[in-house]
């Protein structure tokens, strides 16, 4: 008799889970049903060992993408909005989702949904594909009646993150490239074509000039010890991949983005713009302010702006304010600390948080705008003094050559 693994809900709202054995899947849902429970999750134990087999030495599964997460999300506002049962909607769905791992996820969540569960809490067994922020928002859209305008807001809050990000990659990526060209050439010629130099240059005689002198030692000590350099970096990467993965690592490196040059202005407006429009977002859809501060800490993206959140969250609960917490952290910005004041003390958070949001997205745009025009022809000034001392280098022992020749 097989035996399957189960997850239902009791008439007072506890999950319970536990294995039981059944002659197939129908009859151990009359089972539950009839000691009063309501199944959200049944398994059999052999499928948990075959789907976690698949995903163990799968090639090629094809990964989630944020962007059919925001496209299921529209979809499924429009049906809802227009009244269908929600069953039915995340039915008609399914047929428009061409991933196999989302069409399954979804798959799952209706069927948990069909089985008594409530949306939020489907939703929540799949942490990697729908975020807390997500989950919390559905939730608070079930307990308003208001489920159809909570997702399309989704949709849209998730549209304006991938606009912004990609509007980030693109502004690095032309620098980047710059950058690999440079350190690529530098590397040729100093690997490949010095050492051929400095023979030559050998069996003619002769002092060299002190910047062929140096150029030399490098090119040698390059070719002679490149593995040293590898014995010592590798160790290196993966202490501090480590480190990173820990809390203060996380810290430390989201605090130093902040401060970099150029891009740091760029990183800090981001975490302030996701913190004002999900804020903005979550209170808008009716969640009070500290559940909404506890979804932001975890959704900010950035570990040092998430830390400072999370203690003006314990403040908050004292009964301070938002505004003067933030004010005193001297971390956020004063225009956000002010009007986030003017809302509290207007009753109109939300209308300051999405004025402030919509700025600071003005203010990234404007932000890229200014590095790409600095990156671009800064990493081209860094290219021509190094192409040009290595040229120097190598064109001035022609002139000893000559003198040698006379």
């Amino acid at each position: 008799m097989p035996r399957f693994q189960y997850e239902a809900l009791t008439n007072a709202g506890q999950t319970v889970s536990n294995t039981l054995e059944a002659d197939s899947r129908g009859e151990l849902i009359s089972q539950l049903t009839q000691m009063g429970y309501w199944p959200t999750k049944v398994v059999e134990e052999g499928e948990i060992l075959e789907t976690k087999a698949k995903r163990l030495f799968s090639i090629g599964t094809k990964k989630i993408k944020p962007a059919e997460v925001e496209f299921f999300t529209y979809q499924l506002a429009a049906l809802v909005n227009a009244h269908v049962a929600l069953p039915r909607a995340i039915e008609v769905t399914l047929d428009q989702i061409s991933n196999p791992e989302l069409n399954r996820v979804i798959s799952q969540v209706k069927y948990d949904v069909e089985h008594g569960a409530t949306f939020n809490d489907a939703l929540k067994e799949h942490p990697k594909v729908f975020s807390e922020l997500y989950v919390n928002m559905v939730k608070a859209g079930e307990a308003g009646g208001v489920l159809g305008g909570v997702l399309e807001r989704l949709a849209k809050f998730a549209e304006r993150q991938r606009l912004l990000k990609n509007q980030v990659v693109s502004a690095l990526f032309y620098p980047a490239i710059l950058f690999c060209l440079m350190m690529l050439s530098v590397a040729i010629l100093m690997i490949f074509v010095i050492p051929k130099f400095t023979i030559m240059f050998e069996d003619l005689g002769g002092d060299l000039p002190m910047p062929t002198l140096i150029l030399i030692g490098i090119s040698d000590a390059l070719a002679a010890y490149w593995w040293v350099g590898l014995l010592v970096a590798a160790p290196v990467f993966v202490l501090l991949r480590n480190y990173l993965k820990t809390d203060t690592g996380k810290t430390q490196f989201d605090k130093l983005k902040t401060k970099l040059p150029l891009v740091g202005e760029i990183f800090s407006t981001f975490a302030v713009v996701r913190f004002t429009r999900t804020m903005a977002t979550l209170l808008e859809n009716g969640v009070r302010m500290l559940p909404a501060l506890n979804v932001v800490k975890d959704t900010i993206g950035n570990k040092f702006y998430s830390n400072i959140i999370a203690e003006t969250e314990k403040e908050v609960e004292q009964g301070s304010t938002l505004s003067r917490e933030l004010e005193q952290r001297k971390d956020f910005p004063t225009l956000v600390t002010h009007m986030i004041a003017v809302g509290e003390e207007s009753g109109e958070p939300v209308t300051m948080l999405t004025k402030l949001s919509d700025y600071y997205d003005m203010e990234i745009k404007k932000s890229l705008e200014r590095v790409t025009g600095s990156i671009g022809p800064l990493v081209i000034l860094i290219m021509g003094l190094l192409i040009g001392f290595i040229a120097v280098a190598m064109i001035l022992p022609i002139f000893e050559v000559n003198k040698l020749i006379e």
